[in-house]
Parts: structure tokens; sequence; C-alpha cells
């Protein structure tokens, strides 16, 4: 049997068979050299590595126009992706396919040759070590060839302006520098950090809020009724409401409202949902459904929001719009990246306004918070810049009878900023706030949220453990548990 080749999580064996791997060894490696003066003397530099270069050899049998139509569809890549040989099942490298892949053909009989650009030259172990910090102290044991990046996991137990992770040769520093003049910097509040579940219900007011889209009128109009269920950590549309065939066609489902204690000039808002088909995934296409979330002044006037509708039985296709005021400012679909997943979306929106400017970044998140698409947008309104956010009204709906889509929000956090002035906003941790940083990608990500800014600037852009024992501590201001983990590097 032909050794399995195993690509971005596709099988690449069910259409070729390997006839030879090339895979050397380590990376290139570059001598640097300076010639001493006149002397026949040179003195060493240092040395530079590249990327290996993995070259194999395939063969196809059969269907070859199929095939290489095939192949050609599992190597369309837009970055590296993990590639993973049967001789070494619990290793992996980045792997990206590079130049021209010739295919000879004969009759039945297609031979080629793919060069794989492997980053850096290594591989990592697929199991993950696990390492949390006991006192603020970590103890890392690195059996692996060579330094293993490290991702970071900490979750805030008090607030913070900064954290530091810290070995003997580096430091990462997040948030706001500790050396700086906190006097440059105007404070924010965090006012809601609320997880849709039964602790929060109080807060929330059923069916007494008014929906952005067509709201109660005519055909294609949107209506408020239905039920909400609270669960462990969200809230689920259970109940549409009911629909009357013998007259027009609406939208129809409930509203959820909560306002604020004060009126916010400036903020900004996160909120994570979920709005997906559910039954067997053939059907999902058939489901519809409408999703609103939106910031009202004390007046009902609205100051800014965010939909989601599917309204297309056909296939799965769901548009997105963001409002300023009244207007719809953008409007766009999701990709098929995220569509693929379960025909939906799970994912969150961050909405924020600071004097005549409002942004709006929407994301799809994939396995453990993370992102796997988003798109943001900035604009600029002074107009509406004079209103002030009062209330939180989030509005969910079924069309007609057709399927409806499960509908839940899970997770709103609001934050009051004290400045019309962007720069000054410290970036801060609060109680309960999550960081994670990837150690191979260098992402940040704050509650799931990408947010880079987050570094501190001249800090270590890495955190790496040599082979072998090596000891991390965490500094701060404030108070965090966390943890750190290690996939072993093999050059």
């Amino acid at each position: 049997m032909s050794l399995s080749v195993m690509f971005d999580g596709n099988e690449l064996n069910e259409i070729l068979d390997v006839t030879d791997l090339r895979r050397n060894v380590g990376s290139p490696r570059t001598n640097n050299f300076q010639r001493m003066s006149s002397s026949q003397l040179q003195r060493y530099l240092g040395y530079t590595k590249d990327n290996a270069v993995w070259e194999m050899d395939f063969k196809m049998k059969n269907d070859l126009i199929e095939k290489r139509r095939g192949l050609a569809a599992l190597l369309n890549v837009d970055e590296p992706k993990k590639l993973i040989f049967g001789d070494e099942p619990d290793k992996y490298v980045m792997a990206v396919p590079d130049g021209e892949i010739p295919v000879t053909e004969q009759v039945f009989l297609g031979k080629g040759t793919i060069q794989w650009i492997v980053v850096n030259g290594k591989s990592y172990s697929k199991d993950i070590k696990q390492f949390s910090f006991i006192d603020d102290e970590a103890t890392v044991f690195n059996n692996g060839t060579d330094d293993a990046p490290l991702d970071i996991h900490a979750t805030f137990t008090s607030d913070a302006d900064s954290i530091g992770f810290v070995n003997e040769e580096e430091i990462v520093q997040f948030g706001t520098n500790i050396t700086e003049d906190e006097d440059d910097f105007v404070p924010s509040e965090r006012v809601i950090f609320d997880g849709m579940g039964p602790t929060y219900r109080n807060e929330w007011k059923l069916n007494v809020g008014r929906p952005r889209f067509k709201y109660d009128y005519g055909e294609g109009s949107s209506r408020v009724t239905g039920k909400v269920r609270w669960l462990e950590s969200k809230v689920r549309i259970s109940d549409f409401g009911t629909f009357k065939e013998d007259g027009p066609s609406y939208w129809h489902g409930p509203t959820l409202t909560r306002n604020l204690t004060e009126s916010l000039d400036n903020f900004t808002a996160y909120h994570r949902f979920k709005l997906k088909p559910g039954g067997k995934r053939k059907n999902r296409p058939k489901s519809l459904g409408l999703l609103e979330i939106n910031y009202l002044d004390a007046d009902s006037n609205f100051v800014m929001g965010f939909s989601l509708k599917d309204n297309n039985p056909n296939k799965a296709s769901i548009m997105y719009d963001f409002f300023i005021g009244d207007h719809r400012v953008f409007r766009g679909y999701l990709p098929n990246k995220v569509l693929d997943y379960t025909t939906g979306i799970f994912g969150y929106i961050e909405m924020t306004k600071i004097g005549n400017e409002f942004s709006f970044k929407l994301c799809h998140l994939k396995e453990g918070f993370r992102e796997n698409w988003s798109v943001k947008k900035t604009y600029h309104n002074d107009s509406v810049a004079m209103l002030s956010a009062k209330t939180i009204n989030f509005y969910g709906a079924q069309w007609k009878q057709f399927r409806d889509m499960i509908t839940e929000w899970t997770s709103t956090t609001v934050t009051k900023i004290n400045t019309e002035d962007d720069t000054l906003v410290p970036l801060v941790f609060y109680e309960g706030d999550e960081l994670f940083v990837d150690g191979q990608s260098n992402r940040v990500y704050i509650n799931g949220i990408r947010d880079d800014n987050y570094r501190v600037i001249g800090s270590s852009q890495f955190l790496t453990a040599p082979t072998g024992q090596s000891e991390f501590s965490i500094v701060s201001d404030g108070e965090a548990d966390g943890y750190l983990e290690m996939r072993e590097c093999y050059l």
C-alpha cells in the first residue's frame, strides 16, 4: 500500500500513490563570511536558514482527468497547511505546494512530482503538552530537538493594565505598558458583562422592543411574537409565534430588550450569537432566518446595528448588513468558507462608536472560539454622532411557516469609552477576559477577538521553550490564571 499523505485534512492517497519521497536533512543553510582586508583570512559572521524543499514523486492510475482536477482542488490553498506522512503519523509540518506540477500521462498511467515548501524545515508533534502556572510560575519540559513556540492562555481574575510572560531570555507583554504614564490615557469602564444565561434573564424584557426590518406593516414585514428559553450559557428562541396563512407574508419572532443604566456617547459592544439551520444537511439550505442586534437612544431612535438574513429557500445564502442610524451602510454575503461549516454561522459582532466614527467587525468562530473569517468596516457620520445609546434590542424571526433556524445569543459585553480620541483608549484587561496567543502565527486574541494591537511594542515577539527544562513566570499588575501549551519541534 502507498504511503499515506494527509494534506489540510485530505488523504491524497485516495488519488495518488507515492513512489519516492526526498525529505533531505534539515533546512538549507547559508554560511556568511567576511574577508579580512588584504589577507586570505576570513571571519565567520554567522548563518541563515531557508525553508526546506521536499520532493514527492507519485503516480496515478485510471481516470486521470478526474484525478488531476481533484488533486488540483486539494492543493489549491492560500497559506501553508498541515502535511502529515504515514511513516510519522504523530508529527506534521506546515507546507505549501510550489511551482508547476507536470504530469506525464501514458494511456491509463500518470506520473508527476510535487515540491513541498516546508516552513522553516521543522516538524511538530501532534500531541499538545500543557504546563499550568502555579503561583505565577510554570516549568516546561521540551523533549524535541529544537526550540518550540508556546501558546499562551490566561483568564483574568481581576482587572489589569498589562500582563507579561517571562523566561531567562524573553519577555512578551500585552496590554498597556506598565512603564507608560497613565495620565496619557483615559480609562474605559465595562458596564455589561453578560453571559446570557439564567443568571441574567431578569435584566432582559421579552417582546417590548421593535425590529429594524419593516416593523409591523404589510407584506414582508416583521412582527413581534414568540418565546425564548434561557439555557446554561445562552438564550435560544424556542417559539417564533404563529403565522396566519390567510394574510400577508411576514417575519415573526420575539425580541429581547435591555436598558443601560446610563446613556453612552461612546462605547464598544461585543455580541456572540448563532444563526444556523438544524436537521439533516441536505435540508439545511431550505431554512430561513433573520437575526438583528440594534442599539437605540432614549427616544427609540436607532444609533447603530447589525443583521443577518437568509431569505433564499433554494440555496445556502446569508447576507449581513451594518447600519448607522436608520440607514444601511454596508451589505455583504457570508463566504463559502463560513457556510461550508454548517450552512450558518456561529460568531460575533463588535460595534464601536467613538465621536463620529462607527466601526463594525463581524467574525465567524471555529473550534476554541478562534477566528475563521472576519470583515471590518469603519464609517463617519456627524448627525448620528449626536445620539447616545440607551437600549439594546435583539430580534430573531422565522419567515412564514418555512423551516426556521437555530437562533441564539450567547454573550453580551458593553464597554463605556470616556474619550472621543481613540488613541487615548488604553488596551487593558477586565475580570473574566480571556487572552490567547497563538505561538506559531503570533496572533493575539481577546475573548476570541483577534487584536494584535494588544502586544506591547518593544517586548519579545515570540515566547519559545528551549530544549530541556525551562522556567516561565507571569508578571502583571492584576491577577490571572493560565497555562502554556506546546507542540514539540523537530529539525
